[in-house]
């Protein structure tokens, strides 16, 4: 009862800035797969709320495992721009070169779930539900955009441009599929809302296959996370598809060595039948090795080899490479429209921060897996371990499926990307932290 006393003594201003934090991440929640500015306004709320606080004597910061992965990408990325600007190539701008920040929001979402509330108990209880609570309403928020891409598939609708909200509506045609589009629900295209349904989803499906939880909230995460998955398939994102199984099969590997026998081949045969259901995804499918699917791949990475030998060890910054290789393009490939990142996490790290960037991706995930496998294997008996063991299985599903989605994509760069994966991230950390003490002494 000792966070209860100091919660009851403190000032009312702090106990309403502790609620703050909390609901600034459920509006971060509920905006997460609807709306970037929604999900930026809500984090940046309970990360205002959260700095205030610490400035006051609270203690914010719910440390742990994640931070050394986190914070050394993001370390890498700032290094990356210091030894760029020193060899020639300064920064191209303010936006590109803070995009790494969204790397960081797991930090704010535990630190929100965790920080201790007036009414808590000792223990971990008041933060595993307040992470449930939040993975609950991101669960009914999904079901807009998954309900929506069934009508996006098969009618040409821009929901953002018949609200006024963009001056063009923006489509993208399935290709070998007449007739048909990739669903990107209010999102600028089709991968972007791929992956950012994709890790929470997995996540919402590990817990609603654990028996832990109380049927509706099973039933609300499992309708949830089927929902996103099928919407994840009307994307038409053949990477994101294939992600989204190998997650499925990271779930399935968890379910203990029995259970893993008859879980496997059900999860391919799940999956396999719903490609066999949607023949513009099952076409899409059959032609991913198909020279001419791919030539733009080529270009890209044509591109961006040019770049590596030209700036093999300090590279162009991190954030630089659209600007600094348009030279490149203008020389190697003048009629390619498209000037971004390689498509291909790590190749776009070695391009914009040579070793030391490439190292920072590297350890990003590498630690994360290792954090959350260890707290899997950690995780106590009883009910609370059984839920631990659950959220960390649905992290490293998570983080499958995004590790695979980044071989073919810069999702360090896309927010909905990041968000999407934070979001999961912070939540099963949250919900794996043994007895969850939350922060609530001063500093």
């Amino acid at each position: 009862m000792l966070s209860c006393a100091r919660m009851s003594t403190e000032p009312l201003s702090r106990r309403w800035l502790a609620r703050l934090a909390f609901a600034g991440l459920c509006v971060h929640a509920a905006f997460l797969p609807v709306s970037i500015a929604g999900m930026q306004i809500g984090l940046g709320v309970s990360l205002a709320a959260l700095v205030v606080l610490a400035l006051l004597g609270r203690r914010t910061w719910a440390h742990g495992p994640l931070d050394l992965p986190l914070l050394s990408f993001a370390g890498a990325a700032l290094l990356s721009i210091a030894v760029a600007w020193a060899a020639g190539s300064p920064p191209v701008g303010w936006f590109e070169a803070t995009l790494w920040k969204s790397a960081l929001s797991p930090l704010v979402v535990l630190s929100a779930v965790s920080l201790a509330q007036p009414g808590d108990g000792e223990g971990g209880g008041p933060a595993r539900r307040r992470a449930l609570l939040a993975l609950s309403i991101w669960a009914a928020a999904s079901l807009v955009p998954s309900a929506l891409a069934w009508v996006q598939h098969f009618t040409p609708f821009d929901p953002l441009y018949a609200m006024g909200l963009r001056a063009e509506p923006r489509l993208a045609q399935a290709p070998r599929a007449p007739g048909r589009w990739a669903a990107m629900g209010l999102f600028h295209w089709y991968q972007r809302l791929a992956h950012n349904l994709t890790p929470p989803l997995l996540l919402a499906a590990a817990l609603a296959l654990q028996g832990g939880l109380p049927r509706r909230r099973r039933l609300l995460l499992g309708v949830a996370g089927a929902a996103a998955a099928a919407a994840v398939g009307l994307t038409m994102s053949r990477a994101a598809w294939v992600a989204l199984a190998a997650g499925a099969g990271v779930l399935a590997l968890a379910a203990g060595r029995r259970l893993a026998r008859l879980a496997l081949p059900a999860t391919a045969a799940v999956a396999l039948a719903l490609v066999l259901l949607n023949p513009s995804l099952r076409e899409r499918l059959s032609h991913a090795f198909d020279p001419q699917e791919n030539a733009d791949r080529g270009t890209i990475w044509k591109v961006c080899a040019a770049v590596v030998k030209d700036h093999p060890v300090a590279g162009v910054g991190f954030g630089n490479l659209p600007r600094r290789s348009l030279p490149y393009y203008d020389r190697l490939a003048p009629t390619y429209p498209l000037r971004a990142w390689c498509h291909d996490a790590f190749f776009s790290a070695w391009a914009e921060g040579g070793p030391i960037l490439l190292g920072g991706v590297l350890l990003y995930w590498g630690g994360l897996f290792l954090a959350f496998a260890r707290r899997r294997r950690q995780a106590p008996p009883g009910p609370d371990g059984a839920l631990a063991r659950a959220a960390a299985a649905g992290a490293l599903a998570g983080l499958a499926a995004m590790l695979l989605n980044s071989l073919a994509h810069d999702i360090f760069y896309a927010s909905e990307s990041m968000y999407g994966l934070g979001f999961a991230l912070g939540i099963a950390a949250g919900l794996t932290r043994g007895d969850g003490r939350p922060p609530a002494g001063a500093a």
